[in-house]
């Protein structure tokens, strides 16, 4: 019994002995390399992560010149300036013919201005939100005449206030470099030099 007993223990131990011996060729589970994809080329150590290609999302900017902002900003402050002296002709003008003026520098000059205003934000150009200090000037001056002093005034300014502008378009239609604000100018020349006549034949 006791014989039985002892070859049965030993098998029993030889089988446990036989499955922690490791098969031949088996690579213990903690000298396994790492998944090849983290691995730089000869086995150096981790590879270091490839930058990511950006080119086929990387927005496309148009530089403005600083001359085509500068236009931007001054024929956005003069389109204003338009607008808002014509506005006030509206209320103070005691001739019809120079509110009609004045009712044709509202229409003309806020079209122009939206047209402006739309191509400066695609070219990230701020626009001025107030009148500079000159314009500013003239309409608070004009604010206080009224009747025939108010026509004569505000007729010689709007003379003076399209030279001026005729002038600036005609320089970016010339020498703008950017091709849509060019276009504006040129687009914009032949409406201001006929408000420009208009101009000097009721001063």
């Amino acid at each position: 019994m006791m014989n039985k007993l002892s070859f049965i223990a030993v098998l029993m131990l030889s089988g446990a002995a036989l499955a922690q011996t490791p098969s031949p060729g088996a690579t213990p589970a903690q000298a396994m390399p790492p998944p090849a994809s983290t691995m730089a080329p000869g086995g150096a150590g981790p590879a270091k992560s490839a930058p990511a290609d950006t080119s086929a999302t990387a927005a496309t900017t148009t530089t403005v010149s600083a001359s085509d902002k500068k236009f931007v900003e001054k024929a956005a402050a003069g389109g204003m300036a338009e607008v808002q002296e014509a506005q006030l002709a509206q209320q103070k003008a005691d001739d019809q013919k120079v509110k009609d003026f004045a009712q044709q520098m509202i229409t003309d000059h806020t079209a122009a201005n939206q047209q402006l205003t739309t191509l400066a934000q695609k070219k990230d150009i701020t626009v001025p939100a107030d009148l500079d200090s000159k314009d500013q000037k003239e309409l608070d001056k004009l604010g206080k005449l009224d009747g025939k002093k108010f026509d004569k005034a505000y007729m010689k300014d709007q003379v003076k206030d399209h030279q001026a502008m005729l002038t600036l378009l005609q320089k970016e239609a010339k020498r703008g470099e950017d091709a849509d604000l060019k276009s504006f100018a040129e687009q914009t020349v032949p409406t201001v030099q006929k408000h420009l006549e208009m101009a000097q034949s009721d001063k």
